[in-house]
């Protein structure tokens, strides 16, 4: 949903949106005379900001800039989210994510900047990878889940293929569930946890926070298809690895610990244990009606399954 990402700026080539400067298409990279081309550019005359993709290959690019004004195609000014690092320091920050073709350069706004200022000196961080898409996106495990939040109801604010960060390998089947900071996480099955971190404070949408987090992993029992669920952004684990749990039991809270633009669960499930692994579609079963479901983005869920939009609208 548009409210999940405060501060975060998506540009994937075909999809329209209002601020986007423009894309720069089938880029003649010989033109450049063999100069090293970077990925993150600055224009000192326009003050504006461009991601450079010059590979064969499509990119996926990360890069925040922090406490600055920026500004989109018609001149309005982007909301900023904020960012706050394990230490307790916090600032403002523009996130941008960017799916881009080859040799394409993805033009992102511009910077305001002082007459006595220097486009140059502003705090830039990027992270900047191939594309990994997904090997197999219809690929769904046949094991149907318990809940793994307790009481509701709680709206999904990105699913499957999400537009926000759902797209690539490693994430495109899961949800993100948004839940006030300290709900109580159920074990969706009966198995044992075989990852707990949960001494982390950071959160926001800077970069550096795409590589710390907390997080629980259960590997589910009662099925012989292997199966590991994992809950991202938790404040805090009542287990240790090694503690075998049973459906339904607490496991620990929620919260918005990593990349976490608000405070939600970011729920995955995978075939194996392997940080590069692929996502496997799960579903869920009410625990009333037995009824089968997956979440989707904009629509509200409890244990029960789907259920209408609370009258608060929260």
């Amino acid at each position: 949903v548009s409210t999940a990402g405060p501060g975060c700026f998506i540009a994937r080539k075909g999809v329209e949106n209002d601020w986007l400067l423009d894309w720069q298409t089938d880029v003649d990279i010989s033109e450049f005379g063999g100069q090293d081309i970077p990925d993150v550019a600055l224009d000192p005359q326009d003050s504006s900001v461009t991601f450079c993709n010059a590979s064969e290959d499509t990119k996926v690019a990360y890069i925040s800039i922090y406490n600055a004004t920026i500004r989109g195609k018609a001149g309005q000014v982007l909301e900023p989210g904020t960012t706050t690092d394990n230490h307790g320091t916090s600032r403002t920050c523009h996130t941008f994510i960017i799916q881009c073709p080859p040799r394409t350069f993805c033009h992102l706004g511009y910077i305001d900047v002082e007459d006595d200022e220097n486009i140059t000196t502003l705090e830039i961080d990027s992270d900047v990878h191939e594309w990994s898409a997904h090997p197999q996106p219809a690929d769904e495990h046949a094991f149907r889940l318990g809940f793994p939040l307790e009481g509701g109801p709680f709206l999904c604010t990105q699913s499957e293929s999400g537009y926000l960060t759902h797209f690539f390998s490693g994430n495109l089947h899961a949800i993100d569930l948004r839940c006030e900071t300290g709900t109580p996480l159920l074990a969706v099955a009966n198995g044992k946890i075989v990852e707990v971190e949960d001494a982390n404070t950071l959160t926001g949408i800077a970069v550096s926070n795409l590589f710390t987090w907390n997080g629980i992993v259960l590997e589910v029992d009662d099925t012989d298809d292997p199966l590991y669920c994992e809950y991202v952004h938790i404040a805090s684990s009542s287990v240790k690895v090694g503690d075998v749990v049973t459906k339904g039991q607490v496991i620990g809270t929620s919260g918005s610990v990593g990349f976490s633009p608000e405070p939600h669960l970011h729920f995955s499930a995978f075939r194996s244990p392997e940080r590069t692994a692929a996502t496997v579609r799960v579903r869920f079963e009410s625990e009333t009606d037995g009824n089968v479901f997956l979440p989707v983005a904009g629509q509200w869920y409890t244990a029960q399954g789907q259920v209408g939009t609370p009258t608060n609208g929260k």
